[in-house]
Parts: structure tokens; sequence; C-alpha cells
């Protein structure tokens, strides 16, 4: 049958598709060609296809790598202000942040800092802290202000008064209990953040990365070295570039990556050139009015399919949404009262949820799709809301036989003649709900319950039940012998791991009935039923003590950590789960002052102890400003030549009704309660003005030593402490040394180095204090940028009746000397010491052989006797 006249049937419309230029024009210019590019197009085809397949692969693994790397981070973003406005909602602005810092749940604050911002745009609490700034004219504040989308908001990087640096915020709306705003939950960190993981071996030199948000503004974007934001991005693919984007899920942005085309192709180009150079003579003139008609019509074909890729873009947005829609048409019988409602729309998640297509959505009516919705309220909540209009929301666990959700919240908004009904599944919200429910009451790193959780069920077994008295209860509180060890020198994943295994082991231990729990760090805490099986009870805590001994397999490494067990029994002990906690402490630190590696039981003269220790702690908060502290200096000498060449500074407490109090009984206290800084400060300019003061007296100048606490060290602004006084006292940066410990400088060891190499750079000198007591690696000692090991008095003690120490001691100093360092002694109280320090080559020495530590006074007797005695001597030598 012929087709009628000016018809288009389907032959036509596929020879006008055949008759295409970017169609039909390769294939004629491939005729035209044939005899000469046989051979070489074939070459160069098959080249370039293989090139740019690899290329493609790349630009592929990148992207995807990429992408789950900004999905796990802007998820970790996510959860963490989730749990802020959790614990916002729960404790209020003012305690969600401390309370999370005590679980563990706040993110590291050198990447993120986490903020509170009330209902009118003032800052109120911040971690790290942060100078407290109005918000108000911020832009995501304004967005939560209006509305709220139940997503993060992401805003463009900005700076402001309390971080000058550039960050992007990550934000969520805060609600009060009656739904209003109440303000907003941020999470900052730097737009260099998202594209930290920029690869040139995978990348090239001109590779491209970039978090970019619908808006089309650049939230990061790096092209080899060069980072920039807040420009706008109209498209990704710059000339020359092969890039691609693929859109993030439940956030408002996209991650692009780009590589440089030529730097992809380079390889295969020269091959390309040299096979053309031959055959171009032929062909140059052919090829040029080919690839000039080929790319007008490639133009137009790429512009129809970025039209129909717009289309499909807008199809998929809007078949991606989390709500599903329904508009409801009343249904009324004869005496006008609604009966049923009649679905007249719906949406492509309407259809995905009920499992109903949108065609038989459309004619059925709510009692026929959910027959149980007259019985289950659902039909009076939409009558309802046709009665007295506003807005209905509801949150149910559906009975619906085949819907997907678990739970899901239905928003009812009355209309003309019927309401819209808006239904979200809300599943993954009420696990996450549940999940930090389980989060509040559990340790996060080992299972166990947690302080909170603990101390309820403690509180619970001391309740008496129906009047009658509580059954006798064994609180034993355990800490780790050692534990600070191994996370200071193996790092903190070992020290989790061992936490775990313990954990385990402990829980392994009990009885039914008992339980543990980890109360922070390395402390553990049992609640062990007493009664007629206190021996049980006793039982179970060795049964502990010896599991935790046993050997412990991490990273490759066998580790032996003891404990140290202290026992509270109620209600002799206590009765209340304070005093029980309390008292246990007590034991647990007098098995500690025992030798650790043993379980004491709770007596009363232990509250002197504790009485004591916190009356130190509290005269130290004090010691400061009552001016209690002076400074010894204890004089090191050369082995060789017994010249003074310098001192170590060593504090002392002058304490009113104690006495002299030497840094072993309040040094470790300073550290735990944070007043080493600034005792250590206090140190630091004090050894400055009194060194300058001795060279002001016309001595001869000698270096003086400063030790530097864990604490003081780690802290941010010690380089800026060592510059000021140095400034203050006039002292010149080369008459001073610090001394810091190994397992110090382990723990971070790239910020350590820096802290380091920014003092050198000042002029001070290093020194590594208490060498060979800690887990500190020689591959990273060589990177140290020290000039002197200090060798520790525990392997000086026994030289000359040690063979061990001996041999430790002189491989101390071999080794530092091939590093080009000088070795110090410290400790040496003996002849037989100095004599074979000084047969080993040591350097340098200090202890009571020479000199105790001497008031400064006494000390510049000394230098200045030493003065007079060398022209004396050299005058005699002369003689």
């Amino acid at each position: 049958m012929t087709a009628p006249a000016g018809g288009d049937g389907p032959r036509a419309r596929w020879l006008r598709r055949g008759l295409d230029t970017h169609f039909s024009l390769p294939l004629f210019a491939l005729l035209l060609l044939v005899a000469i590019w046989a051979l070489s197009l074939r070459a160069i085809d098959t080249e370039r296809v293989r090139a740019r397949e690899q290329a493609a692969e790349s630009l592929r693994d990148a992207l995807a790598t990429y992408e789950a790397q900004v999905a796990r981070s802007l998820d970790v973003i996510d959860q963490t202000l989730r749990v802020l406005k959790y614990a916002v909602e729960r404790r209020g602005p003012l305690g969600a942040l401390p309370e999370l810092g005590r679980e563990g749940l706040l993110p590291s604050g050198v990447v993120f800092t986490v903020s509170i911002i009330d209902r009118d745009g003032v800052t109120v609490a911040s971690n790290p802290a942060a100078l407290p700034i109005a918000v108000a004219d911020q832009g995501y504040f304004a967005f939560h202000q209006r509305r709220d989308g139940g997503a993060t908001y992401v805003s463009v990087p900005t700076r402001d008064a309390a971080n000058t640096t550039w960050h992007l915020h990550f934000t969520r709306r805060l609600d009060d209990a009656q739904g209003n705003f109440a303000g907003v939950v941020v999470v900052e960190t730097d737009p260099s953040y998202f594209t930290s993981g920029y690869e040139r071996s995978r990348m090239g030199q001109r590779g491209m990365l970039g978090l970019v948000g619908t808006d089309g503004v650049v939230r990061a974007l790096r092209v080899g070295d060069q980072l920039s934001f807040g420009q706008r991005l109209a498209s990704p693919a710059g000339a020359g570039r092969l890039s691609a984007s693929v859109p993030l899920r439940g956030a408002a942005l996209s991650v692009v990556a780009g590589l440089d085309e030529a730097e992809q192709m380079a390889q295969c180009e020269r091959a390309v050139r040299a096979t053309l150079w031959r055959a171009a003579a032929a062909s140059v003139a052919l090829a040029v009015a080919t690839a000039l008609l080929w790319l007008w019509s490639w133009q137009g074909a790429r512009h129809r399919a970025g039209v129909r890729r717009a289309q499909q873009t807008y199809a998929a947005a809007s078949a991606a949404s989390l709500d599903a829609f329904f508009v409801l048409r009343e249904v009324r019988d004869a005496a006008g009262d609604i009966v049923d409602f009649r679905i007249v729309d719906a949406n492509c998640r309407a259809e995905r949820m009920t499992g109903v297509a949108r065609e038989r959505l459309c004619r059925t009516t709510v009692l026929r799709l959910v027959p149980e919705a007259r019985g289950n309220g659902m039909l009076g909540q939409l009558v309802q809301a046709t009665r007295v209009g506003g807005v209905h929301e509801q949150e149910w666990t559906h009975t619906m036989p085949g819907l997907g959700a678990r739970w899901v919240r239905q928003q009812v908004v009355p209309v003309d003649g019927g309401v819209v009904a808006i239904v979200r599944d809300i599943t993954e919200r009420k696990l996450a709900e549940e999940r930090l429910q389980y989060l509040a009451h559990h340790d996060t790193l080992t299972g166990l319950a947690n302080r909170v959780r603990i101390t309820e069920r403690l509180e619970a077994a001391l309740a008496p039940a129906g009047g009658a008295p509580a059954a006798p209860l064994l609180v034993a509180f355990i800490d780790l012998d050692g534990f600070k060890l191994v996370n200071d020198g193996l790092g903190h994943d070992a020290g989790d791991a061992l936490l775990k295994v313990v954990a385990a082991r402990m829980a392994e231990c009990l009885r039914p009935g008992d339980a543990v729990g980890r109360f922070g760090g390395d402390e553990f805490v049992l609640l062990l039923a007493g009664g007629a099986g206190a021996a049980d009870a006793a039982a179970v805590i060795e049964r502990v003590r010896e599991a935790v001994l046993r050997p412990i397999e991490v990273g490759g490494q066998q580790l032996c950590v003891s404990c140290s067990i202290g026992v509270a029994v109620s209600p002799d002990d206590g009765a209340d789960a304070g005093t029980l906690l309390r008292h246990a402490d007590a034991a647990m630190y007098r098995a500690k002052d025992l030798g650790k590696n043993n379980c004491q039981f709770y007596a009363r003269e232990m509250n002197g102890e504790i009485e004591h220790k916190l009356a130190l702690l509290e005269g130290l908060r004090q010691a400061l400003e009552r001016e209690q502290f002076r400074l010894v200096y204890q004089p090191k000498v050369e082995l060789r030549g017994g010249r003074v060449f310098g001192a170590e500074a060593l504090v002392r407490w002058e304490h009113p009704q104690l006495g002299v109090i030497g840094p072993d009984r309040f040094i470790a206290l300073a550290e735990e309660s944070g007043a080493i800084v600034a005792l250590g400060d206090w140190v630091l300019r004090t050894a400055c003005r009194q060194n300058r003061a001795w060279q002001d007296a016309g001595l001869a100048p000698l270096c003086v030593s400063v030790n530097v606490s864990p604490r003081q060290f780690e802290e941010a602004r010690l380089v800026e402490r060592v510059a000021l006084a140095l400034a203050d006292s006039g002292l010149a940066p080369r008459w001073l040394e610090l001394e810091v410990t190994e397992g110090v400088i382990m723990r971070d060891l790239p910020r350590a180095l820096e802290k380091m190499r920014q003092l050198r750079a000042m002029g001070v000198a290093l020194s590594i204090d208490d060498f060979g007591t800690g887990y500190s690696s020689l591959s990273a000692l060589k990177t140290f940028p020290i000039t002197t090991l200090k060798i520790d008095k525990s392997f000086v003690r026994d030289l000359g009746r040690s063979h061990g120490d001996e041999a430790i001691a002189s491989s101390i100093i071999g080794m530092a000397h091939r590093l080009k360092l000088r070795v110090i002694a410290e400790g040496v109280e003996t002849v037989q010491q100095r004599d074979f320090l000084r047969a080993n080559n040591c350097d340098e020495m200090q202890g009571y052989l020479f000199s105790r530590p001497l008031p400064p006074e006494q000390l510049a007797d000394l230098l200045a006797g030493a003065a007079q005695a060398a022209p004396a001597g050299r005058a005699a030598a002369t003689a």
C-alpha cells in the first residue's frame, strides 16, 4: 500500500537520519580516502580509541573515588549535625557540646569547627572555642529561619570575624518543643578539605576535582595545584579537558572531576602525528573540509542531545523526590457527608510507595486503595482536615500491605473541594534516633555500657525493692597500667585495638547478672553481686585481672598490660552510687601506689590520702599567684675538660605548711589539672631572665635547659611563648635549650616536627630527654631537628654493675654520634659511672657527682670561681 502524499513513514525518517551530515559525511570521507588511509587510519583509530578508553576509564575511576570520598565526608558531617541537633534539643545549647565531647561524638577540632547559633543569630557555643559573633545576616541562617527542607544546607565559602580563613558552613535547623525556629547548628571546614584527595599519580599535573552546588557556585575546586572557590562554574569542561560530574545523593551538590586531554593523549598524539605526516600531502584539503563540515553538524547534534539530557534530568529529579503527593477530592453521599476521597493526581514517588501505577491510582479512592483507612483513623483525619482547616501532621507505623516504608510522616493540607496528602518515608530517621539512643548508653568503641548506663544500673541495684534492703554489691574500678605508653608510642589506633580486646576479655569473665562498663579512656567499672556469693565475686575480679594480663597481639606487635583494681562494697563503703564509685576509685589509686597489677579493697584511711591530694591540687592553683615556686639550677659539665657549659632549670614548690615539695609530687597534678601550661610558662620566663642576669653580671655565657611538659608542648602557642620569653628577657636564643621527651614527639609526629623546626629556626637548641624510655622510631629520630640526646638516669644508675645498661648506654652514644648529635648523661653520682661514660666518649654529664641543684646565687659563685681558676691554670701551664 502506498503511503499518503506528504506522509512521514518510518522509512522516510530513517532516510533523513542517514542523510544527516554528521552521520553521512564521515562515511563519504572514508570512501574518498580509503586508498590513502587504509592502513594509516586503522592504526590511528586503534591507538586513539585505546587512549581515549584509558582516559575515560581513568576519569570514571577518579570520579567514582572522589564521589565516594565526598559522600563519606558529607555523611560524617550530616551525622554530626544530626547528633548535635539531637543533643541541643535534649540538653540545650550550652550543655550539648560538653556532653558530646565527653561521649567522644565531636569531630576533630583540627578539621572541623562545631557551632550552635540561637534564634537571634548569636553564636552561643563552639568547639574549638571561637569568637562569638552574630550571623543573622548570613544566608544559611535566613534559609533555615524561613523554612526547613529537612536536609543539610551547604553555604558558599565565606569568612567572618570568628574564622578569618575561608570556610564552608554545613547547617541544620533547630526547633523548639513547639516546632518553631530555635536556631542553627553549624559544622565549618576549610574548602580544601574536599579536594585533599587529589593524587597526581592518577589525575596528572593539570587534573581537576571540585565540589559544585546546584546553584552553579563552586564550593571547592582544585585544578592542578590551584585551589579556588566561590566562583560560578558554567561548565566543568574547559578547552582541552575531559570531565564529568555526578550529583550527590541527598545533597544539593555535585562532584566534578576532569583530566587534561592533552596530558592524557600526549603519547597517542605523538604516534598519530608521525602517521599523519606521511599521508598529509594527499589528504589535507579533504580532511580540513570534512572536519569543518562535521564539526558544524556535530555541534548541532550535541545541542539537541543537551536538550534531551536536560529533559531527562528534570524527569529524574521529579522522580527522586522524597515525598509522595496525593491530590484527593471529596466523595459525598446523598446527605452531603464525606464518605470517601477520590485520588485525582499523584507523583512518581506515590507510585513507588504504593506499588500502584499512576493511571490506576487516579481511577481509585482512598478506601479502595486502603480498606482499613476507615478503621485506623486515616479517613477521619482527612475529613477533620477539611472541616477545621490548617495543616495536620501525624507520624505512624503503617499496617498497609505492600507499603515499603516502616515509619511514615503524613501531612494533610485542605484545599478547595478536597485535600492534598504529603507522605514521607521517615524510617531512616527513626532508625537513626534509635541508634542515637543506643549511643547515649553504650561506648562506641567497645560496645560496653558507658558511664551514664553503668551509673543508672548501679543506682537501680542500690534502690530497695518493695521496702526490702538492697542486696550487697561489689563495685570494682579498673584502670589499665601502661596504657598511656601504648597510646603515645604506638598511636591511638593501637590503643583502641587494645581497649577492644581488654573489654571483650572482661565481659567473658562475668557471671549472669554482673555488668561491666567503660567509664572513659582506659577506665572500666564492674558491678558484681555480693551477698552469699561474695567469694565468687572476688574470684571474678581475679579472673578479670588475669585476663587483662595475658599478652595481646596489636598490629603485629605483642603487648602486655596489667590493671590496678579498687573495690568498694555496699552498704559498708557507701549506700549511693556516687560514694561507691568514689571509694572504689580511691582504692584503685592505692593499688597504683602499691606497685600496680593488684586489687585493693577500700579502707577509710584512703580518704585521708585523697584529701591530701586535693589539698595539694588546691594549693597548686594558688601557688603561682602567691609566688611559692622557685628555680634551682643543676650544672652541666663537659666530661673531658670539666668545664661548666650549661645548667638545667628545676622547679621547687615552697609550700607554707608542707615545706619544700619536689616536682615528683606536684608535676603530675599540674599536668592533670592543666596548671602545667601556666607553670611551664613561668619557669621558661624566669630561667631566661636569670640567664640574662648572669650575663649582665659579667659571668661567662652558658646555655640554660628548660623541660617542656607534654601538655605544654602540645599547646598551640608554644613557639609564640618561647619568643615572648626571649624578647622580654633580652636573652639570645642560642643560650636557651628546650628538653622534650620522645613520647611527646611521637604522639603527633608531623605537628611536633613543625614546632621543632620553628624553634630551631629561631635559634633555640633542642634535646631529647629521657631517651630510651619511650616508643620512639629510629627512622623518625634522624629527622628530628635536635642537637643533643640525654641518656635517662635509669640506664646510668647501674653503669659498672649491669652489662645490659652498659650496652644500652654505649649504643645510644654511638648512634647519637653517627647522627652528629651530642650526648649528655643525667644522674651521674659515682666515679665509676663517670669513668665508663668518659671511656665510651660521652660528651657531657650532670648529677650529684659534680653538683646538686643550686640556687641562682650559689651557681653564680660556682661560675665565678671557675672563671678565676681558668686563668691561673693557663698561667701555670705556661710557666
